[in-house]
């Protein structure tokens, strides 16, 4: 969620700042919209256990929206004149549906369960486009335990990801053209800059865009650091920055900010690209010998890989998954990749090993992974 976030932030960056946007993704003069104040306010009811009283979260919604100081939020006036009438007033469209989807994307986390009992669509009286929308929180959730691109999508409406053809016009007046048009920003995007990248060509709701685009791109690559291709940096510079939040909004969602990544970090079901000290280069894979085929990987090895660790000084190599692959990596170089295959006897070997075209890169590397995991107390 906090990719939707960042997502909200980075429009408005671009929108004031284009040689920022490309630098270093977030401006420091950065204001959240609606969007993003919706998604940082509403997160804790929506994710709590219990039942959400209806009443009491549109007090804390209007409430979100009175208090939003102007210096690090943008909100239309009309907003913030629904919330001066006590509600009294209708709730204008574009912040229903604001409202909606930043609730959707707010249930991104929750197991199915959860997630099947948050109608929120009846609950802010939404129409059929947003009845359709609502199922990217499916998407989110798939995507997020580890499903790829294509298995995410299996089985949801077409009209979420597919609502209008390629090479057609647009009105940019439907839900279902953001859904659409974030998704595929997503689907040819490789890690969580692209996607963006890709969003920013959005001419219409650009804040609207690259916040459903951030989501989907945070679920399955993360968000943590702004990648770009090494020939687009200083000789002396790494092709990875850490996203900085504006000043402006840490101090009055700064609590919220670090309490939904610690919260994302702990309940993590997989380590992500956008997380690691990867790069994005274009790699020639190469397929290797594996002497790695007769290790036997249980359950619990399998889970340990998955949600794996930061590297550091004790744990030079790491490892992250993307896709349906396993990645090696050390120090901005990327090294091997591998699949886990399961067998009859309810266990998995290491299958589709490849090195890249990185000289850094030897097939032992992965042997520094396994040696990390079995001696970090991390299985």
């Amino acid at each position: 969620m906090i990719g939707a976030v960042i997502g909200d932030l980075a429009a408005w960056t671009w929108e004031h700042d284009k040689d920022c946007f490309y630098k270093r993704f977030v401006s420091p003069d950065a204001k959240l919209s609606g969007y993003g104040l919706l998604l940082l306010s509403m997160w804790r009811t929506i994710n709590e256990e219990g039942l959400i009283h209806k009443n009491r979260f549109y007090v804390e919604i209007g409430k979100a929206l009175s208090h939003a100081d102007r210096n690090c939020v943008d909100l239309p006036l009309e907003w913030r004149r629904w919330e001066q009438s006590e509600y009294g007033n209708p709730i204008p469209f574009d912040l229903k549906v604001a409202m909606i989807i930043s609730a959707v994307l707010d249930c991104g986390y929750l197991p199915k369960e959860r997630q099947d009992h948050l109608d929120w669509v009846s609950f802010f009286h939404g129409g059929k486009q947003e009845h359709y929308a609502s199922y990217i929180k499916t998407v989110l959730r798939r995507l997020n335990e580890g499903r790829t691109k294509d298995e995410a999508i299996k089985e949801i409406p077409s009209y979420v990801v597919n609502y209008y053809s390629s090479g057609t016009s647009h009105h940019w007046s439907d839900l279902l053209e953001y859904t659409t048009f974030a998704w595929r920003c997503f689907y040819y995007s490789w890690d969580f800059t692209s996607a963006l990248h890709n969003a920013v060509k959005c001419p219409a709701n650009r804040r609207l865009a690259m916040t459903l685009a951030g989501a989907f791109a945070d679920a399955m690559y993360g968000c943590s650091y702004n990648m770009i291709k090494q020939k687009f940096v200083n000789e002396n510079e790494i092709g990875a920055e850490w996203i900085e939040f504006p000043q402006g909004v840490i101090q009055y969602y700064g609590d919220i900010i670090n309490e939904i990544k610690q919260r994302v970090y702990e309940d993590r079901f997989f380590f992500k690209k956008n997380d690691a000290l990867t790069n994005v280069e274009r790699h020639i894979w190469k397929t290797v010998d594996n002497t790695y085929s007769d290790l036997t990987i249980d359950d619990a090895f399998k889970l340990a890989i998955m949600r794996a660790y930061h590297t550091g000084w004790e744990q030079r190599y790491g490892v992250y998954f993307d896709n349906g692959w396993f990645y090696v990596y050390r120090s901005h170089h990327l090294l091997l990749r591998f699949k886990l295959v399961p067998k009859s006897d309810n266990t998995y070997r290491i299958s589709n090993l490849q090195i890249s075209n990185d000289n850094h890169a030897r097939v032992e590397d992965l042997g520094e992974v396994i040696y990390t995991l079995k001696n970090n107390n991390l299985i």
